[in-house]
Formats: C-alpha cells, structure tokens, sequence
C-alpha cells in the first residue's frame, strides 16, 4: 500500500493510533495460506475418492489439515480486521487504534507457526505435535469496552468467511465417510450443527448501528460463534482429533508449574472442603447443616475419583487462564453454587470442554456433586451445570429425601 500522509499521520497521532506497516507486512506474508489450504485440500480430495475415509487420514495428512486451517482462519481474521478499519476510518489509512493492532498481531504472529506445521506435515510423514496442541483455542480477544464497530463489522465479515468454508468442507466430509464410520460423523455432525447455529444467529442479530446494549451482545454471541467454528474446523479437517480430547486438567501449565491432583478421601492432604468456594469455607464451616452434608457428599460418592477428576479440570481450566470466576455488574465474585459442594460461579475465558460438557466463552458453570435422595435409591448427582445462577437459598441435599423436583 501506498505509504501514509503527513495528513494522515497528523490525525494519526492525534487519536492515538499506531503504525500498521508491520501488520501490513504480515498480511503480505501470510497470503501464502491460501494457496497452502488449496493443494491441501486437493490432497485430501484425491484421497477421499480414493475411497479413504475421512476418519482414516495418515496422521501426517490430518495434521496438515487442520494446521492449514488454523493458519487460514487466523489469516482471514487478520484481514477482515485490517480491511474494516480502513473502511471505517480511511482518513488514517495506515494507522489502527492501538486495540486493533493488537489483537491482529496476535492472529498475524500465529499464522506463520501454523503455516509452519502445516509445510512439515506436508513433507515429513512421522511429523507430529505434542499432545494437546490440537485442537487450538484463539488467541485471547483483546481488552476493549464497548467494542468498536470496526471490530464488529470485521468479526461478522470472518464469521461468514469460517462459516463458508467450513460448511463446504463438512459437505465434502459427509459425502466421503462410509457407512462403518457414520456414528463417528454423527457426532462431529452436532458439534457442526452447534457452531452453525451460533453463527446463523449471530448473522441473524447483526445491523450497522444498533444500540449499544445489542451491539454487545452480537459481540459476544459473534465470538462464541468464531471460536467454535475455529475449533470445529479443525475437527473437520482430522476428525481423528475427536478421539483425542485433552482434559483441561491435562492443559499446559503458563509458567511450567507442576499440577497436582486433588487428594482423595483417606490420601494425605485430603480436605474435604477442597471442591467449595474458598471465600465460604469459613462461614460454611460453622454451618453445621452444611458440614453435615459435605461429609456425606464424599461418604456417599460411589465414585470420588470422578468427582476429583471433574474439579480438577476446573482448576486446571483456571489456572491456564480458560475460567475466572463469574463477576457481579460492580466486579465482586457472585459467590457459590447453592448445591454441594457449594462450588464457585465461574466464567470460560475461552472455548472448553470439561467433562463431557461443552462451555463456550462467556458462559457460567459450576460443579454439583449432590447426594440428595442417594438412600432412597435416586443416583449420585456429578455433573457440570451451566446458567446464570440467581440467588438461592442453600440446599442441604438430604441422602434421605428425593429431590424436590422429582
């Protein structure tokens, strides 16, 4: 591009925006995805008329895909930002507000490794990643309240552009896979669905110049839509990755700490208190209602290990910057889950799986492990619930009494 004018940059400065050269030079750069997604894609084409089923990729070939279209979508997130801000403001062509900048760095600065993994794959067929690697989460969204409408604009423009993409290829998976694998494209088929779903709505929300109360929450709902579709991609591109689920309890630690179990009833350091909001432990404690019903929870639980295991992929979730707990409108944490073992509130920062259960960004979840009716034949209750949580008196989930909803 042409390079700015003293005009420009006398504006520039004036509001606080950065030199894009460097963003632009990314972009320039990372133009060599587009043909990298295309001969891939041809590969994988000429293999599945070859009658390989999608679920059966070399692993080589898998990996080339799904890194293809991590870079892609990063890329394609990149330039749609770069391109509505330019339309937005082109008094300042050449120049972004310091948030833009940022945040299409963060996509700009991923695509070149993905590029990268995805030309080994291409060459080496015992290359590999480490566990876990896939499939990838986006890079953080970047800290800015309200949203401009730049930002919006560029979010809607990439989710159709994902949402384009990935609808063709899950068409072509579809018409691939054979019948002996048809339960296994089921279920990526209603992963599929979901993220489709999020980004019709989104698409369905959106108008240039609403109030700023829908602006936020089209944002909201566009970035759950674009996260989803960026990890379904990549599900799509090597459905083999659907068996290869990492718990979050298993995710890499940001600064290289070790994790630790939480210990079992009858290990060393076992508290039983250990799964309950640490801010209520003490006024819990002198509840003895409450203490009564911690102590059964766990005297109760068929099988604490699970229950361990569920917590700590909370913990983990927490610690690796995918959770926080939920905040109230004047930034206090909303407190505790009126069920055993009274868990935290929490909000996904990111995309996560805990369990079985699937939590996308901005939503709340907790942890129940309940033992309520457990003498009268109802089953132990674990599970990860989701909501807006409002107040509600503590229950003491008597083992004696069925629950009050059956």
């Amino acid at each position: 591009m042409d390079t700015p004018g003293i005009w420009a940059r006398v504006r520039a400065f004036t509001r606080g925006e950065r030199d894009a050269q460097t963003l632009y030079a990314y972009r320039q750069a990372g133009a060599a995805v587009h043909p990298l997604l295309d001969a891939a894609e041809r590969r994988r084409f000429d293999l599945l008329v070859g009658g390989v089923s999608p679920f059966a990729l070399q692993r080589h070939v898998g990996l080339e895909l799904a890194c293809a279209w991590n870079a892609f979508a990063l890329q394609t997130l990149g330039d749609k930002m770069l391109a509505a801000d330019e339309a937005a403001d082109p008094d300042t062509v050449g120049f972004v507000p310091p948030v833009t900048y940022d945040q299409v760095e963060a996509y700009y600065q991923q695509v070149q490794r993905w590029l990268g993994y995805a030309s080994q794959a291409e060459h080496d067929p015992e290359f590999d990643l480490p566990p876990g690697t896939l499939p990838a989460a986006l890079p953080a969204w970047s800290p800015v309240e309200p949203c401009p409408q730049p930002h919006l604009s560029a979010m809607m423009a990439a989710l159709e552009a994902l949402r384009l993409h990935a609808e063709a290829a899950m068409h072509n998976l579809e018409q691939a896979t054979p019948a002996a694998d048809q339960a296994k494209v089921a279920k990526l088929r209603g992963q599929f669905a979901a993220a489709m779903s999020g980004a019709q709505y989104a698409a369905s929300m959106y108008r240039p110049g609403v109030s700023t109360e829908v602006h936020e929450q089209i944002e909201t709902k566009a970035k759950a839509a674009i996260e989803a579709l960026y990890r379904v991609g990549q599900l799509i591109s090597y459905p083999a990755l659907l068996e290869e689920r990492v718990p979050e309890s298993a995710q890499p630690s940001r600064d290289g700490r070790p994790f630790h179990r939480t210990p079992l009833p009858g290990e060393p350091g076992f508290n039983p208190w250990a799964m309950t909001d640490a801010a209520s432990v003490a006024s819990l404690k002198r509840n003895p209602e409450a203490t009564r019903v911690i102590g059964e929870m766990w005297s109760l639980d068929p099988n604490p290990a699970a229950s361990v295991a569920l917590w700590d992929e909370i913990r983990r979730a927490v610690e690796t910057g995918g959770a926080a707990l939920a905040k109230s409108k004047k930034g206090q944490p909303v407190g505790f889950y009126f069920c055993t073992p009274y868990a935290s509130i929490f909000e996904a920062q990111r995309p996560l799986v805990l369990g079985d259960t699937a939590v996308a960004v901005g939503e709340r979840f907790t942890l129940e492990c309940a033992a309520e009716g457990v003498r009268v034949g109802y089953p132990f209750k674990r599970e990860i619930v989701t909501g807006t949580f409002q107040s509600a008196a503590i229950d003491y989930c008597d083992p004696d009494q069925p629950p009050p909803h059956e």
